[in-house]
């Protein structure tokens, strides 16, 4: 009969080769994509900032509704969709942390979790663009919260039932909605200074 030692070196020995095994198989494909692990954290990070900034710019509209632009405004949620979901994934497939990256090894670990964030961002994106109204002039009052709306809780919250919580969502509260995804995955996924 072998010693706990012995099992436990074994043991050890297996998860090192494993994680050996992974890692090459993570740098082969990437070499045979073309791509270092360098160009893999600066395309990400790229996706990162163009949604950021789609951001910045819907959120300068709700601030100051006079600078309303139906082809901005939906051009921003239209970032955010086109970097979410499948997208984002992929991004994070087959590097998660790296030198100079501030992602944690966590999305490795926690795939369906990162991939229901990614999918939810896509879904909130494409609720901000469709309660966009293509009026010309400032942001209509039907964009923005409506009474009743509520922004905590998310949306499987309950909610009193009322006109407001009947109607679709409007596109202020689905842009709230969109930011408490981007906070929840930033929380769970992105390495603290």
């Amino acid at each position: 009969m072998r010693s706990r030692a012995f099992v436990f070196a074994r043991a050890f020995v297996f998860a090192g080769a494993l994680v050996f095994a992974i890692v090459v198989s993570v740098l082969f494909s990437l070499h045979a994509a073309g791509q270092s692990i360098t160009d893999v954290v600066a395309q990400r990070q790229q996706h990162m900032k163009a949604m950021a900034a789609a951001v910045k710019t819907m959120a300068g509209m709700f601030k100051s509704p006079e600078t309303y632009s139906p082809a901005g405004f939906k051009d921003a949620a239209e970032t955010i969709r086109r970097h979410s979901a499948t997208s984002l994934q992929a991004d994070f497939s087959a590097v998660t942390a790296a030198q100079g990256s501030e992602a944690s090894e966590l999305i490795a670990a926690e795939r369906q979790r990162f991939a229901q964030l990614s999918d939810d961002l896509e879904r909130y994106a494409i609720a901000v663009a469709s309660a966009a109204s293509d009026s010309p002039g400032p942001m209509p009052e039907d964009m923005r919260m409506r009474e009743g709306e509520t922004v905590s809780g998310g949306p499987f919250a309950k909610r009193p039932r009322n006109a407001a919580n009947e109607a679709p969502m409007s596109a202020e509260h689905a842009f709230h909605t969109l930011l408490g995804t981007c906070t929840s995955c930033h929380a769970r996924y992105r390495l603290k200074e």
